[in-house]
Formats: structure tokens, C-alpha cells, sequence
């Protein structure tokens, strides 16, 4: 019993901000502009007596389109929508003949069941709701015409996050993440294969039962890094370093398609590594892809001998470039993402002068996670 007391207790501390002070600072001054042009544009449209009792809930919109632009309550649809409809319902009950207290519990009460039932929940819709009901005499003489200003501070309000938010760094509306396979098919990437599905999540969250203020997207990308830190620490530290290929083959700008091609034959590679001749700075990377997509196709069959002509072109000219790289100190984690879910056969890994220093490809990557699985295997 004490124990459970001590735990309830507890519960009252607050939990850990996340967020940096520079996010706090970037939040603060977001939602500063915000006021700073919707209050005197809204008093100016309409009249400072309309606006200054919408504006402890435009301020209340303003912290979750700032402060919580993932969250579901500050999208677009959330504000605009749950605003209307939310000061719609105040303003209908406000005229109503019943008793101000029973209008105002009704208000509340009838704008989150909406707002449920529309998928447009947020909080400060509630707020406009009382602020219709139990406001002066002069607000309720707008009767309907109310939505108008509502309408004008909610679309501004959303314009502004349109823009600050995203020229801040952060996307905003929140979006779905395009899960593209790379090999165009309707495959799950290699890395979710084994992992949670979206109706697994859809079960958890109806087993919590509660609204969860997290978009489903995000609580997936959560539950991912929370596996892959937990990855990385079963793993050790495990870097690009410790499984990358040392001794190379590269080639030069200059190199011609038919060396690259006779290089690539006789060592057994899939791809060529690019690089200035001095500094062996990584320029762009030659695949076996690159070398066929560079021969010209006839209607019977591809023309491989026109890798073989003397003059048939340089690496420089068909190269891919920039290259996907990794450093020394990449975590192997990081690496079977990048070369499962990325489509790629090799990562070419650079220093911090991108100098190539080593390569890494699927057999590599294949080699040291038996070699992990084995370190791990009870004696």
C-alpha cells in the first residue's frame, strides 16, 4: 500500500522535456509572430471587441501549431474544422433560453463528441465553445456571423504555421511517409518483414483505449528507433570501420568504359568506386547498371561487344554522382538499414575529408552479423 501510495505520488512529478532549448526558443518566437499578426489583423477586420475574447483561444491553437505540429490536434483539418465547428455549437446554444451554466456544460460536452465523430479534435475549440456562450452581450449580437472571425484567425493561424514551421524545419502539415519498395513492388522493405504491421499497432492502440496524442505514423517511427537503439545495444559497437573491405579497386574520371568493365569481370565486383587521383576524393561510383544502361540497345539483343571499342566513352561521363556514404564511425544498425531497405549493393565509406577509405558490401554485412550471432550463442 505504501509503495502504491509513493508510485501515485510520483505520477504528479512532470516528465522530462524531450525538446532542446533551441526548439524552445524556435517555438517561443514562432508562436510570438503568430499573435503579433493575427491579433491586430483580426482587430482591424472586425473590431477590437470581437477580438480580444478570441484571443486566449487563438493563443491556445498557436502552442500546438508551434509547439506540436506532429500532433494530430494541430493539423490543418483539426484547427480549422474543430474551431467552426466548435464556435457553431457555442454560438447555437448561447441563444438558446437555457440557463447559462447547463449552455455552457452542454457546449463543452457537445463539441468534443463532434470533434470526435469529425476526426477534427482540438482542445481550444472547447474554450471557443464557452467563449460563445457566456460572452458579452455584444459577442452574442454577432449571432453566426461569429464563424467569420473564427474562420479568419484559424486560416491565418495556419497559413503562418505553413510557412514558419516548415522554413524552421519542420514539415508541416504532418504527412504520411511514402514507404517506396525500391524494387517497385508491394513487398514491406526487408527490415519491417519481421517487425510490427500497421494492424498491430491498429490492436494496440484499441487495447490503450485512450486517444493517444501521437499520429500512428509516428508512433511506428518510434517504436523503429526504439528497436534500433535496443539493436545496438545487444550488438556492441559495431562500426563500419571494423567489417569494411581496405584494399581497393578504384578507378578515375578518365578510366574507359572498358577498363572499368574488365575490372569489374575479373575481380568479381558489382560496383566501381570513382575517385581523384591525388586524394583519392570520392567523386561518383560506377555500377554494372550504369555500364548497361550506357550500351545502345538493338530490337534483338543488347550489344555488349560495344564495351570492348577503344574509344567507347569515360567513367566521368556515366558515374553516379553524389554517392550514398557512410564514415568510419557508421553503427552496423545503420548499416543493414541503409543496404536492405535502400536498394543498395555496396556503401563506399569516406573519412571527413571524403577521402574513400574502405567499402562495405552485403557479403560484408552478411559475414559480420553471422559472426555477431555467433559471440551470442549460449556456450
Amino acid at each position: 500500500m505504501h509503495e502504491r501510495l509513493l508510485d501515485w505520488c510520483r505520477s504528479f512529478v512532470p516528465a522530462p522535456f524531450s525538446a532542446r532549448p533551441a526548439e524552445w526558443l524556435r517555438v517561443a518566437t514562432g508562436i510570438g509572430l503568430a499573435l503579433l499578426l493575427v491579433i491586430p489583423l483580426s482587430a482591424w477586420v472586425f473590431g477590437i471587441s470581437v477580438t480580444l475574447p478570441l484571443a486566449a483561444p487563438a493563443a491556445a491553437s498557436a502552442v500546438l501549431l508551434f509547439a506540436a505540429s506532429s500532433s494530430p490536434f494541430a493539423q490543418p483539418w483539426s484547427v480549422i474544422a474543430g474551431n467552426l465547428l466548435a464556435a457553431a455549437i457555442g454560438v447555437a446554444l448561447g441563444a438558446s433560453a437555457l440557463p447559462v451554466a447547463l449552455a455552457a456544460g452542454l457546449a463543452g460536452a457537445s463539441t468534443i463528441v463532434c470533434l470526435f465523430g469529425l476526426r477534427c479534435l482540438h482542445p481550444p475549440g472547447a474554450a471557443l465553445a464557452l467563449v460563445a456562450v457566456v460572452g458579452s452581450p455584444q459577442l452574442h449580437a454577432y449571432g453566426f456571423q461569429l464563424l467569420y472571425p473564427v474562420a479568419f484567425n484559424s486560416l491565418l493561424l495556419v497559413a503562418i504555421a505553413l510557412i514558419y514551421n516548415n522554413l524552421s524545419g519542420h514539415p508541416y502539415p504532418k504527412a504520411r511517409p511514402q514507404k517506396a519498395n525500391p524494387h517497385h513492388t508491394h513487398d514491406p522493405l526487408p527490415s519491417e518483414r519481421m517487425s510490427f504491421s500497421e494492424d498491430d499497432i491498429e490492436r494496440a492502440l484499441a487495447e490503450f483505449g485512450e486517444y493517444v496524442d501521437v499520429t500512428r505514423d509516428d508512433l511506428a517511427q518510434l517504436i523503429k528507433q526504439t528497436e534500433k537503439h535496443a539493436l545496438r545495444r545487444s550488438m556492441g559497437e559495431i562500426s563500419a570501420a571494423d567489417i569494411m573491405s581496405r584494399d581497393l579497386y578504384w578507378a578515375t574520371t578518365d578510366c574507359s568504359i572498358q577498363q572499368a568493365w574488365r575490372s569489374l569481370r575479373e575481380h568479381r565486383l558489382h560496383a566501381l568506386p570513382v575517385v581523384k587521383v591525388d586524394s583519392r576524393e570520392l567523386l561518383g561510383i560506377v555500377t554494372l547498371v550504369d555500364l548497361l544502361k550506357h550500351l545502345r540497345s538493338t530490337p534483338a539483343r543488347l550489344r555488349l561487344g560495344q564495351l570492348k571499342r577503344p574509344n567507347g566513352g569515360r567513367l566521368g561521363s556515366i558515374m553516379t554522382t553524389p554517392v550514398v556514404t557512410v564514415n568510419q564511425d557508421t553503427h552496423m544498425v545503420d548499416l543493414v538499414f541503409l543496404l536492405s531497405d535502400r536498394g543498395l549493393h555496396c556503401l563506399p565509406v569516406v573519412d571527413a575529408e571524403q577521402r574513400l577509405v574502405g567499402m562495405i558490401t552485403q557479403t560484408d554485412l552478411i559475414a559480420a552479423l553471422y559472426r555477431n550471432w555467433l559471440k551470442h550463442l549460449p556456450d
